[in-house]
This record gives C-alpha cells, structure tokens and sequence, in this order.
C-alpha cells in the first residue's frame, strides 16, 4: 500500500486549488486560546476533497462519503458544528498550516514526511493487503503457502518494503506498476501478487475468466489515515483523539465502514481503530 486505499493519495493522492478559500479559520492567537483549532465558537472548520469516492465526494450537490458522515460525528461528539471547505487534495495540508481550516479529513496517510509538515491525530481508516492468485496457484488462506512461490509486487510500496515481514518465505518479484505486475500474473510468470486489497479487486473485474481471489487478506493498520491539523496545534489533536474513541466504542465508525466499504473485510474487535502509524 501506498498509503492505504487510496489511502494512496492516499501513496498515495493533486495540483490547483479546486475553491479559492478566504478566511481563516484560527486567525490569531486569542481564537486558538478560547477555543483550540476552532474557526469560531462552536463551529469546526474541515478541509476535505469533493472528488474521491467513497471517502469524501459530491453527490446531489451535497458531500458525502466516509471522511464526511466519520469527521462530522467526531464533531458532534465535541459540541462543534462541521463547516467543510472544499480543496484539490494537495492543497489540504499547506492550507490547514496557513490557518485556512482546521482539520483536515480526507483519507490521508500518516507518512514521515507529512509528519514534518502537520500534526496528525491517531490513525483511524487503515486499508488491507492481499495476495492476489489464480486458482490452481497452491496460496491458501494460510500465510505459510507463499513459501517458496514467486509473488509480485511494485517496487517502492510499503509491501515491497515489507513483505519478509507479512508474507515470509516468498520469492519476491518487482514490478514497477500494477499493470505489468497483474500482465505477470494474467501469463503465469507469477504465482500471486500482493498488493492493496481495493486495487486487487479491480483487478479481479478485469480478468473475470481467470477467476481470480484474494485467498489472504491482512490489515495495515499500521499504516493508516489520519486527521490533520495545524503543526503545534497539541489541544486539538488531544480532542479529535477522545471523539475518534468515542465514535469507536458507540459503534459510529463500524456502521460507517460497513456502509462505505461493503466489499472489504470487516475488521475484528482488535483490529478497529485508533491505530498507531508507522513512519520510522
């Protein structure tokens, strides 16, 4: 993954300005005293996309998507009525740093060097790996079957980096797109590919007559998205972390991502977040 889903932008997600944004949202040091990373009293500003489905994008001329129903639960839980500004994403965290909004919430992965650049709540949208095969391939649902096999995937993602780790034993092949990597696998050059599990089911529609699977899936929970906000901005990171718990235990964020992400494995009671990112 990339940055999971597209929690790729999420690796991996960019360039103009989509609305030109006036205003901002904790303009002087008074405002962030009364109310810390509040636009006004009672309202929290959120800079999201309008273009990345299911996350965050316009349908009916209203935003919709996860990012939108999860941030303004939070929201509620803090008292706080969402006020969303609509950017192109690479826009998003230069404009939370200018004051321009407060958070941001539009599925972006807690990265090294975004860290640098913004603070970050805890980690609460985390996507899956899978191994993608043929049938007949000999990968079962048992991580100790890509032992020995010659498995795919691109080079520079965080399975490239990690995969001794998720799938020991494996003969890792590299490839630098998904293309090429599924076109090894379309001519059996290899025996799975792991990758994004999202990405590996628009694979699946592709070649339909292959019948491909995703015999083992993985959660990369520590690699997720997160809210960001204002660099030094510590009072509200501190809040958004006891709403994303309390939108956790109230079951909030399960209903969210059974409605959002029908086709992806449920997580388990300890796989749900908060999650701790990885950036070392």
């Amino acid at each position: 993954m990339k940055t999971s889903r597209s929690l790729r932008g999420l690796a991996a997600l960019g360039a103009i300005c989509l609305l030109a944004v006036t205003g901002c949202s904790s303009s002087s040091k008074s405002s962030d005293t009364a109310a810390p990373g509040v636009a006004k009293s009672g309202t929290l500003k959120i800079g999201t996309s309008n273009n990345i489905k299911p996350y965050a994008y316009q349908e009916n001329g209203k935003l919709t998507g996860f990012e939108i129903d999860l941030i303004t639960a939070a929201a509620k839980k803090l008292n706080l009525t969402p006020d969303f500004i609509a950017l192109d994403f690479s826009a998003l965290l230069p404009a939370v740093n200018n004051r321009q909004f407060d958070v941001v919430a539009s599925a972006v992965g807690i990265t090294a060097p975004r860290k640098k650049m913004v603070d970050f709540s805890d980690g609460y949208l985390a996507g899956y790996f899978g191994v993608l095969t043929r049938p007949g391939s000999g990968i079962t649902s048992e991580v100790s079957s890509v032992r020995g096999k010659r498995i795919a995937v691109l080079q520079g993602s965080i399975e490239d980096a990690n995969a001794d780790i998720f799938i020991p034993g494996a003969k890792i092949v590299r490839f630098p797109d998904n293309n090429t990597a599924d076109l090894a696998l379309k001519n059996n050059r290899v025996d799975g590919f792991f990758n994004d599990f999202d990405p590996n089911l628009g694979i699946i529609k592709k070649y339909p007559d292959l019948h491909l699977a995703q015999p083992i899936t993985m959660p990369a929970t520590a690699f997720p998205a997160g809210w960001a906000v204002r660099k030094g901005n510590t009072a509200l990171v501190t809040k958004l972390n006891t709403a994303l718990k309390q939108v956790v235990s109230d079951g909030t964020w399960l209903n969210l991502y059974k409605k959002y992400f029908p086709q992806d494995p449920v997580p388990t009671a300890s796989e749900l977040p908060p999650y701790q990112a990885k950036t070392s």
